[in-house]
């Protein structure tokens, strides 16, 4: 079995940490500033605003709409998780650090708490970089999965006329086309 230096493995665990930290606190700087210079925009434009709150296929259908619709504007943004989702993805991410950090560190939590040690803690004490490895990937997955709500939610001037998570599905382009259309004539006909 090939053994790491004490440099290697703490180089490891910085660069999980750093990773982990820059995404649970600059992801939320992040995602404020796009609010503050969406908000400044807002202000500043006065025609209509198509707004999705997406999934994958945002960019085809913003790319179509613009091309049919060219006085809309059109903004993107992810659909806001559950809170007890995303307190959840946070707790996972932190633990994600701690498990890194006892596996580097070499300690044994379950001696601490006189428990006998798990074959799994044993293996990943003999395998620090691949058991790191693999905590950082699971861990991501699951932050992933607690964050990720499928919704596809369109809004017009802020009146919704798609939701994914009511209606189930996203609709084709042409159907959306036909919706827009719908909504554009009422707000025009509430204006004259």
């Amino acid at each position: 079995m090939a053994e790491y230096s004490q440099a290697g493995i703490l180089t490891a665990l910085l660069f999980f940490s750093a990773v982990t930290l820059r995404d649970v606190y600059l992801g939320r700087g992040v995602t404020q500033h796009q609010q503050q210079q969406q908000q400044h925009k807002h202000k500043m434009y006065a025609g209509p605003v198509l707004r999705f709150q997406y999934c994958k296929v945002f960019q085809e259908y913003s790319r179509a709409i613009g091309q049919v619709y060219p006085d809309i504007r059109i903004e993107g943004d992810n659909y806001p998780p559950k809170t007890f989702n995303k307190y959840m993805a946070n707790f996972v991410s932190y633990f994600k650090l701690l498990i890194i950090a006892l596996v580097v560190s070499g300690q044994n939590p379950f001696q601490m708490f006189g428990m006998a040690t798990p074959r799994l803690w044993s293996w990943a004490q003999d395998n620090k970089i691949f058991s790191c490895l693999m905590a950082f990937f699971l861990s991501n997955m699951l932050e992933t999965h607690f964050l990720s709500t499928g919704a596809f939610e369109i809004t017009l001037n802020d009146i919704v006329v798609w939701s994914k998570l009511q209606s189930g599905y996203v609709p084709n382009i042409q159907e959306l086309f036909q919706i827009l259309d719908n909504h554009l004539k009422m707000s025009q006909g509430n204006f004259q």
